[in-house]
């Protein structure tokens, strides 16, 4: 019985390698690059392994989804959990030759690409979540928020646990500034209140990197245009000694810098644009030099696909918004910039 079907599957593979084979390869479409959106339910404490991986492709799709490391009893503080992806390509294309974790694009939930191993059907991609974050041990919530209304200082209470605060403003729904870090209960913000508006800046307690309290939101203060002209015009970047910008940096040029009207800057996280005004831009477009970028809801640029409107589009490994081309992964994006299907 062995020998008879060693027989067949050589017959088999004979046929295989005849012209109609030959003809089939030459009509079949490569696929360069695979974008997937991950959704995690993991969290510390918990026991089950809720991973969902999916894709907006026509041409693969996902198999299966493993966690690789599951523990015997509950997800720990610090845990990473590990999954392998399988995606299977479609009728009439294949998964190219030379394919690299730079190949994959990841949404969703963080995770880092470990592995990529292919044949020209199946392609399996590995990768690393980030790591799990349990409640804080510390009690460090804020409380006793409220304005200077003279010069725009923001003062709040002294938790005893916190080593530092992270504070940050808002005009309106608009983020003024990122998150700036500081050790004292009272931020001076005079030189942000460029503009009329409503303002509201946020404050949490810090212990650490791993115990960060809830952010806690003062309550409004309206300024007219001429008080925000007068506020900022007798105030200085100087007047708070000790705050740091979460989003500073040494001054290094981004993707599409622009002279003058603003500054790329770069941070452990990634790149994001503060403009002239000190503000930064979230969960929206922004067009800098001729360029459209996408900023997400913490301000940082955002690499390949972005869901806007209900249309999608794709952002360069520089951040650049692709137009009137083919995505990596085999797309087409009209002169607006959205996939068309």
């Amino acid at each position: 019985m062995r020998i008879v079907q060693r027989v067949t599957a050589f017959f088999l593979a004979a046929v295989l390698m005849t012209s109609p084979f030959t003809a089939m390869a030459a009509t079949s479409t490569k696929i360069s690059g695979v974008s997937l959106r991950i959704a995690s339910d993991i969290e510390v404490g918990s026991s089950g392994a809720d991973v969902s991986v999916s894709t907006i492709s026509s041409k693969y799709y996902v198999e299966e989804v493993e966690i690789k490391n599951e523990p015997s009893d509950e997800w720990e503080d610090g845990d990473k959990p590990k999954i392998k992806v399988t995606l299977e390509a479609a009728d009439d294309y294949y998964f190219a030759s030379g394919f690299s974790k730079g190949d994959v694009n990841l949404t969703g939930n963080d995770g880092t690409v470990t592995s990529v191993s292919r044949t020209s059907s199946t392609l399996v991609v590995s990768i690393t979540l980030e790591a799990l974050e349990g409640e804080s041990e510390y009690d460090l919530d804020v409380d006793g928020l409220d304005w200077d209304a003279e010069d725009g200082t923001a003062y709040w209470n002294e938790n005893e646990e916190a080593k530092k605060y992270e504070i940050r403003l808002y005009r309106g729904s608009t983020a003024v500034t990122s998150v700036i870090t500081t050790t004292k209960t009272s931020y001076h913000f005079g030189s942000y209140i460029t503009k009329g508006g409503y303002y509201t800046f946020q404050v949490r307690g810090v212990y650490n990197s791993s115990n960060k309290g809830s952010w806690k939101e003062s309550e409004s203060w309206y300024v007219t245009s001429a008080e925000a002209a007068e506020i900022s015009s007798n105030s200085s970047s100087d007047d708070n000694s000790d705050g740091s910008s979460s989003g500073s940096s040494s001054g290094a040029s981004g993707p599409g810098a622009t002279a003058g009207s603003g500054a790329w800057l770069k941070d452990d996280i990634g790149w994001w644009y503060c403009n002239a005004d000190r503000s930064y831009t979230v969960s929206n477009w922004q067009y800098i030099d001729n360029v459209w970028y996408y900023f997400n809801e913490t301000g940082y640029m955002v690499t390949g696909w972005v869901q806007w409107n209900s249309k999608w589009y794709y952002c360069s490994d520089s951040g650049a918004m692709l137009a009137n081309t083919t995505t990596p992964d085999g797309y087409y994006v009209g002169s607006d910039g959205a996939w068309i299907s």
